[in-house]
């Protein structure tokens, strides 16, 4: 898990700077791992390392393209969020009748989830339409800075 300030809990999403940096449009539109289309689900990551390896296998590359932005967001603590265990995952189709449930409930804007590529590691989605979703502050991109030695 991210570690705390007093500001609250740190994410990390890595996106083309062509989209729109913190909004859930892709999955809206073409669904994920977690949530079939038609729900706005912003995808990030509980570190800025685990951001890179969920793009790396994303784009299927050993490199990433360079106009990819990274966005740091902060989840305060007055946020309610739920977490889900590693034992909950069996398939893909488990994990989007989870994500599913979890968005269409919309008891917490904030649903932490095992990653697929890094199992000691989360993923956190978040549900665009929550009433608590304005909470969530957002910094402006910046670059994605990535080790030349990963190319």
């Amino acid at each position: 898990m991210a570690s705390r300030s007093k500001l609250g809990t740190p994410i990390y999403r890595i996106v083309s700077q062509q989209y729109p940096p913190f909004d859930g449009g892709g999955a809206y539109r073409w669904g994920s791992r977690w949530v079939d289309p038609g729900r706005l689900v912003i995808h990030t990551a509980s570190s800025y390392s685990l951001a890179v390896l969920e793009n790396l296998v994303h784009w299927q590359s050993s490199s990433l393209p360079p106009t990819l932005v990274c966005i740091v967001a902060t989840i305060p603590d007055s946020v309610k969020q739920l977490h889900m265990a590693p034992k909950d995952i069996h398939d893909d189709d488990a994990c989007r009748a989870i994500g599913n449930a979890w968005y269409d409930d919309s008891k917490s804007a904030v649903l932490w989830v095992p990653s697929v590529v890094s199992p000691y590691e989360d993923n956190v989605l978040i549900n665009q339409m929550h009433k608590d979703f304005s909470k969530i502050k957002v910094a402006k991109p910046i670059s994605t800075q990535i080790d030349h030695r990963l190319a």
